[in-house]
């Protein structure tokens, strides 16, 4: 079978908007998505690669149909509402990814946004007292007392993830004066003229840290100059855009609103096997439980569309509750992943810890915290002291993962979860959180759901590989170009996009290492070619172009300059393409937005 898509303009052409909708009959388009670019970049290709002979694109699912694909039993997947939905046996799984962010998670930073002396650092000024501010907030007065040289107003906040933030304020002042306005206490961002009228002022840059931002400060107020500052509705959060502003006085990060993202990207979902070692993935009746609290059983809908997410509710009285489902699991030394699905209910906040501990011995907490009250909720973290990630998904849930390392190698582990009662906090009487989806694997990745019931499920590897005359339709001996686009979240050493090969190790392999891409082409067990880029990219689309002919080998990783290796003679003759894998092993444990092959190389990737 022949996946030949002729091409009839050059790859580095922009489409027209027609070109861009017509396809599917108006509206969104794969070729929306430049399919025959290699790379997002003007010079990305010199001269065409036209006639691709094979093109494994997900967004068209036919194009898949030359795939075996070999798994037994059932898995799971993300569809394109974001729900958890199940694949049938021996089939390839089509993952609805999480589009790009296009705005940030915001939080008012300020944690005292009324200038409390306890939060806010008034060097060389002193803070006088409250007045009327703009509308129809209240401001605060500050007089230079000439006690600092250099002069200015800052709060006790710090920002230093590198990501943009913008810092936002109201101010007047006695006289018009120039003065400072900064995001963090080491980088100037602007100077700003203050008049005697309440003006709005913002700032914004990438490289938050130091002391958080600056009222004043960079020598650029005079000690003695006697200057009265007027400040009101500061406001320091994610992104470029200062929003409306949210007064808060909880001395902590307040919530503004959470990202949007754009329209989920199919990809190809590869995995080894996995066994989900908790035995009720679904909370039921049967799972020991332990501590307080109101338990409700089948009480709304879960993330997979069934009404099967299970309730927690605090039994009427505030405090630090430790309410939990246990599970006794023996693991060797090796780091394990926990993750369960988690959504703020009714009551305000709630704390959830979803943690583990040696019988008998030390606790290791990691913990969540669910903010908000039926349609508006967020989850924020307190680490202890493990790896903590959340992924969003529909309808306020999100997946709260922690991957971290048992205490010694056969140790049973009790694993637990506990709502309002990590030890930092207090409970909120009556609040409750919904929980689904309880999973306890081994390794460093938590991957997709595993439903059990009782006992403990192993789910296969998705063993994807295109051989026959599906394979010898597309592929040329001699000559040829792969291109690839794939996504992966964690560390990975040994695993593997793609292998084309034919026996023992004659084969070109894409490899990724810990932080590289490595290319090899093999004969007779000895590389031929050898061809390695650093710069991959972990939790970002990669795209990778390899090129193989006699004397002419080449990789490009993500755009960069071509690695190449100008000798070498090109003499396999594969039989299969193994996708995300090597051989049905090294398992990529990601996902495979594209793989094209051109029967031909070329001189530039």
């Amino acid at each position: 079978m022949s996946l030949t898509r002729p091409l009839t303009r050059p790859l580095t052409r922009a489409l027209s908007q027609s070109e861009l909708t017509q396809k599917l009959g108006g509206g969104f388009s794969i070729f929306a998505l430049n399919p025959y670019l290699l790379f997002d970049a003007r010079d990305s290709m010199v001269g065409t690669l036209e006639n691709p002979t094979l093109d494994l694109n997900p967004a068209l699912p036919e194009t898949l149909d030359v795939i075996t694909a070999t798994r037994a039993g059932t898995a799971t997947y993300t569809d394109v509402n974001g729900n958890i939905a199940q694949a049938p046996a021996n089939t390839v799984r089509v993952d609805q990814t999480q589009g790009a962010e296009l705005t940030p998670t915001k939080f008012q930073n300020i944690g005292q946004t009324d200038f409390a002396n306890s939060y806010w650092f008034a060097r060389g000024f002193t803070k006088v007292g409250a007045v009327d501010g703009p509308l129809g907030y209240t401001g605060y007065e500050f007089a230079e007392n000439n006690t600092n040289s250099n002069p200015g107003i800052l709060p006790y906040t710090n920002l230093s993830d590198g990501s943009p933030k913008t810092f936002s304020v109201w101010l007047k002042a006695s006289s018009p004066v120039s003065i400072a306005l900064a995001t963090t206490g080491s980088v100037k961002t602007s100077t700003i003229n203050v008049t005697t009228e309440w003006q709005f002022f913002q700032c914004t840059d990438s490289t938050n840290g130091g002391s958080g931002p600056h009222i004043g400060g960079f020598s650029t107020i005079t000690q003695g100059s006697g200057i009265t500052l007027f400040a009101a509705m500061p406001q320091f959060e994610e992104g470029t855009t200062a929003s409306d502003f949210v007064a808060n006085t909880t001395g902590s990060p307040k919530f503004i609103t959470g990202p949007t993202f754009g329209p989920r990207v199919p990809m190809i979902l590869v995995e080894p096997s996995a066994t989900n070692s908790f035995l009720y993935s679904q909370p039921t009746s049967a799972l020991a439980f332990g501590g307080g609290g109101i338990r409700t059983f089948d009480a709304a809908t879960a993330p997979n569309g069934e009404t099967e997410a299970f309730r927690i509710t605090n039994n009427g009285t505030s405090g630090n509750h430790n309410y939990r489902a246990t599970s006794s699991i023996t693991f060797g030394s090796d780091s394990m992943v926990l993750s369960v699905w988690a959504k703020a209910g009714s009551g305000g906040n709630n704390y959830f810890t979803w943690s583990f501990q040696n019988l008998g011995g030390a606790v290791v907490r990691a913990g969540f915290k669910l903010e908000g009250d039926g349609e508006t909720q967020i989850i924020t973290n307190g680490n202890g002291g493990h790896t903590l990630q959340i992924e969003t998904y529909p309808d306020g849930w999100y997946r709260c993962i922690i991957i971290g390392n048992t205490q010694s190698s056969g140790t049973t582990t009790q694993f637990l979860y506990t709502v309002s009662g990590y030890t930092e906090h207090s409970s909120i009487a009556g609040g409750s959180v919904l929980l689904w989806g309880f999973q306890v694997e081994s390794g460093s990745v938590a991957t997709s759901y595993i439903p059990t019931s009782g006992s403990t499920v192993t789910r296969a590897a998705d063993d994807l590989e295109i051989s026959g005359s599906a394979f010898s339709d597309f592929f040329n001996a001699t000559e040829g170009t792969v291109y690839a686009e794939f996504l992966y979240d964690h560390d990975q050493t040994s695993k593997y996009v793609y292998s084309i090969s034919e026996t023992g190790n004659n084969e070109i392999r894409s490899q990724i290492l810990s932080s590289s891409l490595r290319n090899r082409y093999v004969v007779n067990s000895s590389n031929v070619a050898n061809l390695e880029k650093s710069g991959i990219l972990r939790g970002s689309l990669n795209r990778s172009a390899f090129s193989y002919k006699t004397n002419n080998f080449r990789l490009n990783l993500n755009g960069t300059t071509d690695s190449e290796q100008l000798s070498g003679t090109a003499s396999i003759n594969p039989v299969r393409l193994s996708v995300g894998n090597r051989s049905l092993g090294n398992h990529l444990n990601g996902r495979i937005r594209r793989i094209l092959y051109w029967p031909y190389s070329s001189d530039r990737l």
